[in-house]
């Protein structure tokens, strides 16, 4: 498995496996604070990106249990270490849903309203999420959400093609490992990690260009604080659709971290970026817990 940059956690994260409703089994991570820190202070529902796993993110449980904030993530359907079909959904709404039981299994067991962290497709799934309302959130946090794509030319024929005769036929991941990171080490310990998924399919693709048409048109229905992180050098998604769902946000709810030539992964960049990030990212939660 790939370390992640700066990997030193106080403990592990505790793995157990939660069922949906549709008999689906995902794997989930959950970070504890010390417990010489006291009562936690909250909890955050971390939700990765496509084609990657839960098991890259310690580091970022790390800063955010050291708040004294609880982190439950998981691996979304088809990916890492949970079940259902590599990177194919079976129902185009399978993510929201997901996230919602397993949102609601975290407010079950510590009652209390979660904040909610997503990563490229995982912040496109929370921003889609929080705008539909599926359930209220303490705050929702997006880093690099994928919430505008550049597609290659010619792509919408075969994703017509496709969606219409194989939905879950795998095709080749487009993801560049050198663009993730300025840090060499964060694409090079990508491509050979075996959770990493190498392929994606048009039901996923579908999934992802109907959920940032609509985050899109719903931005302005957010109710949550929110903080979104995003890099203007990002190759890997549009950074533009980070800057018009903002633009669109509530005013007095939205706050902007923008990192000029940060790439796509801002939570694994080069230092000194990577310290900015977290610290931009420490001080808005610090403000609201």
């Amino acid at each position: 498995m790939t370390q992640a940059p700066a990997q030193v956690t106080a403990h592990p994260a505790l793995e157990s496996r939660q069922r949906m409703k549709d008999g689906t089994e995902l794997l989930v991570r959950t970070w504890l604070p010390a417990p010489d820190t006291g009562e936690p202070r909250g909890t955050v529902i971390l939700v990765h990106g496509m084609a990657e796993h839960s098991g890259r993110y310690p580091h970022v449980a790390k800063v955010l249990t050291d708040l004294g904030l609880r982190v439950r993530a998981f691996d979304l359907r088809g990916h890492g270490k949970s079940g259902g079909p590599r990177m194919a959904l079976d129902a185009p709404d399978n993510y929201l849903t997901d996230l919602a039981e397993i949102l609601d299994a975290a407010v079950a067991e510590w009652s209390e309203m979660p904040f909610v962290l997503g990563h490229s497709m995982g912040g496109l799934i929370v921003a889609r999420f929080a705008t539909a309302r599926i359930r209220p959130v303490r705050g929702v946090l997006l880093s690099s959400p994928a919430l505008r794509v550049k597609l290659p030319p010619g792509t919408g024929i075969v994703r017509g093609i496709l969606s219409a005769i194989a939905p879950k036929l795998p095709v080749p991941n487009p993801v560049d490992p050198a663009k993730l990171s300025h840090d060499p080490s964060i694409g090079a310990a990508y491509r050979v990690d075996p959770l990493v998924q190498k392929t994606i399919s048009a039901s996923l693709l579908e999934f992802m260009l109907n959920a940032i048409t609509q985050a899109q048109q719903d931005a302005a229905r957010l109710e949550a604080p929110m903080l979104l992180m995003a890099g203007g050098s990002d190759t890997i998604v549009d950074p533009s659709g980070s800057r018009d769902f903002y633009a669109n946000a509530p005013e007095d709810l939205r706050t902007l971290a923008w990192f000029e030539s940060g790439y796509h992964e801002i939570f694994n960049e080069a230092q000194p970026m990577r310290g900015e990030v977290f610290g931009k990212m420490t001080e808005w939660l610090a403000s609201r817990i």
